[in-house]
């Protein structure tokens, strides 16, 4: 019972499986897009949840396996599966195989329009690991345009009409968060006196930059978030309460200030996604800001 529940623990962490909640994505524009009542487009989600999570999952062995000497030699990196020695390559290839067949079967299922999505996101995903990783500023700037594909596959499996400021702004604050995980290790390096880090493109000077421009992506991710409000969702008349969402800003600005301050302070890990998903703060944040959308949305009495 012992082996089991250790061969599956090394499986969950081959596959990344506590990455596929960053997969809810493709929920969020069912949700704003008027069909959280139908049973049918949850579905639906549901199942592009998983043929996304399976890609992606395909993605991060194939990243793993190229990146491995690299691995081998970074502080936390050296704890995966693979780098470890837990798994073999020829086991981790079998797994991203079988992974890779069923997430294009599902696209498959989920229409033509699903299956290019995943395509495209597969096809960014391996630039990402072969190549665009060690350019400075474009990796950042990919891995928000990954997080926000997740929005875009989202749209196309359901079908649904959602706001174009819905997509910038999610390109605005996963980049923060992007730079935010680049500060992390840039202050690291500079504390282990590395000028560089083998397989980045970042130099240990560098954290001043990394600071300025995730910042910026704040400022400007709680920017928009308030022009969406202006320009669109109080036009269109979507809430019953909008006034109430004047809260939701405030709240973005509390979550992601609150990632920068721990960030400059080298109390984040490598991911801070990960790390607001396990903390608690970020968590109350994040109640929050849905009970701010869940009163917006309430039609009070004539």
């Amino acid at each position: 019972m012992r082996l089991s529940f250790a061969g599956f623990d090394v499986l969950r962490r081959t596959l990344r499986l506590h990455q596929w909640v960053k997969n809810g994505l493709v929920f969020v524009p069912l949700v704003l897009g008027g069909k959280a009542g139908s049973s049918e487009a949850w579905a639906t989600a549901a199942l592009g949840f998983l043929a996304l999570g399976l890609v992606a999952s395909a993605g991060y062995i194939i990243n793993d396996l190229w990146d491995l000497p690299e691995d081998r030699k970074h502080w936390s990196k050296k704890l995966r599966p693979l780098a470890s020695g837990e798994i073999s390559i020829r086991r981790a290839g079998l797994l991203c195989a079988g992974a890779l067949a069923a997430g294009v079967a599902l696209g498959l299922y989920l229409g033509s329009a699903a299956l290019a999505v995943l395509l495209l996101y597969l096809a960014i995903t391996l630039s990402y690991s072969f190549a665009l990783k060690r350019v400075p500023l474009l990796d950042v700037l990919v891995l928000a345009l990954l997080f926000t594909m997740r929005l875009g596959f989202g749209i196309a499996i359901t079908g649904v009409r959602v706001s174009p400021w819905l997509l910038v702004f999610s390109m605005f604050v996963f980049l923060s968060l992007s730079l935010a995980k680049r500060h992390t290790e840039v202050l690291r390096m500079a504390e282990r006196g590395l000028a560089t880090l083998q397989g980045r493109g970042y130099l240990g000077t560098d954290g001043p930059i990394t600071l300025v421009l995730g910042l910026a992506s704040m400022q400007g991710a709680i920017l928009i978030f308030v022009l969406y409000l202006i320009e669109d969702a109080f036009p269109r008349g979507l809430y019953g309460t909008p006034e109430v969402l004047w809260a939701a800003p405030a709240i973005l600005f509390l979550f992601l200030g609150r990632i920068w301050l721990l960030g400059q302070r080298d109390l984040l890990k490598d991911d801070p996604v990960a790390f607001a998903l396990k903390d608690r703060t970020s968590l109350v944040l994040g109640l929050l800001m849905g009970a701010v959308f869940i009163a917006a949305m309430v039609r009070p009495p004539l």
